[in-house]
């Protein structure tokens, strides 16, 4: 092969209420990269184009090109790739632009090089693309972006992740308002410590959440879907938030937060209720003055694959 063109979907960080350690992938939009073998040694980039092309062509500190130097290096590969992103995924989003371009790098890559590597190996190669763009690797959109569905991952490294049951009959709706927050700044707000006891009330959430997903229970996961600890600190972040998630709630929703660091908010919902939950939200936005696209799918929806080889 001389060509490898992959395909990673955006994602929700954090699904609210497992900050870090959950994240569901989103049909409808993400991030595309090519990769090509050329004359000679080194990786460059060819292009960069999509919804974002300011983004840096130095393969150290670009999402795409990081895990690649990597997986060259320990596989002693040689000869010379070039790449070409396509950004489906707007910068500074909360949709885990930075990982999915990580995301569909590698899996590109280990097509093209035929390394042959499972899932849980490539996303270890994934986080160095994360800590390329945002300074530390957590695993919550890269997992949710390269295995698909609903994602819990464990403590690493070595990473560890596990597919969680997605009940029948669940919509996400994730709409991203004009605005631009980015993770690093996200991140240096958050408190050092948690007091004891909202640690304790924040892990029995978790726990409902994860077991109304295994159980299939709507009410549960309604009842569970809440963040008392990164939401209350974040929320400045996002004006018109807390507005347009509470309009999605009178709406039918089970519930929602922000996704990832923000600006992007979603809200899990019963299939018949998606549209209303998505025009309470953007109408909220709207009325703040703040346009917001918005986009429907399945929390189960497919991680990244290889589109084209040649």
């Amino acid at each position: 092969m001389s060509t490898v063109t992959a395909f990673a979907p955006a994602s929700v960080g954090n699904v609210g209420v497992g900050f870090d350690v959950l994240g569901h992938a989103i049909e409808g939009v993400g991030d595309t990269v090519t990769l090509r073998r050329r004359a000679g040694n080194g990786i460059t980039f060819a292009a960069i184009s999509g919804v974002i092309t300011e983004l840096p062509h130095d393969v150290e500190a670009n999402a795409a090109s990081r895990p690649l130097l990597r997986m060259a290096r320990d596989f002693d590969l040689a000869g010379g790739l070039e790449i070409e992103l396509h950004k489906g995924i707007p910068l500074g989003s909360g949709m885990g632009g930075s990982a999915a371009s990580a995301v569909a790098a590698v899996v590109a890559a280990d097509a093209l090089w035929e390394l042959g590597l499972d899932r849980q190996r490539l996303l270890g190669y994934a986080l160095e693309g994360e800590t390329a763009a945002s300074g530390e690797a957590h695993p919550d959109n890269a997992a949710a972006s390269m295995f698909g569905g609903l994602v819990l991952s464990e403590p690493g490294p070595p990473w560890h992740c596990t597919r969680l049951p997605v009940p029948a009959g669940l919509a996400c709706v994730l709409c991203h308002p004009e605005l631009e927050v980015h993770t690093r700044d996200a991140r240096q707000i958050l408190a050092e410590t948690v007091p004891r006891a909202a640690w304790v009330r924040q892990s029995a959430w978790l726990a409902g959440f994860v077991a109304g997903c295994s159980r299939g229970d709507l009410v549960q996961i309604g009842r569970c879907l809440r963040d008392e600890i990164i939401w209350p600190q974040r929320a400045c972040l996002v004006p018109g938030a807390a507005a347009a998630l509470d309009a999605a709630r009178e709406a039918g929703a089970l519930g929602g937060s922000l996704s990832g660091s923000g600006p992007a908010v979603f809200a899990w919902t019963r299939w018949p209720q998606a549209e209303a939950v998505a025009a309470a939200i953007t109408g909220s936005f709207a009325r703040a003055g703040i346009p917001c696209e918005h986009w429907i799918s399945t929390p189960d929806a497919p991680g990244a694959r290889v589109l084209q080889r040649g």
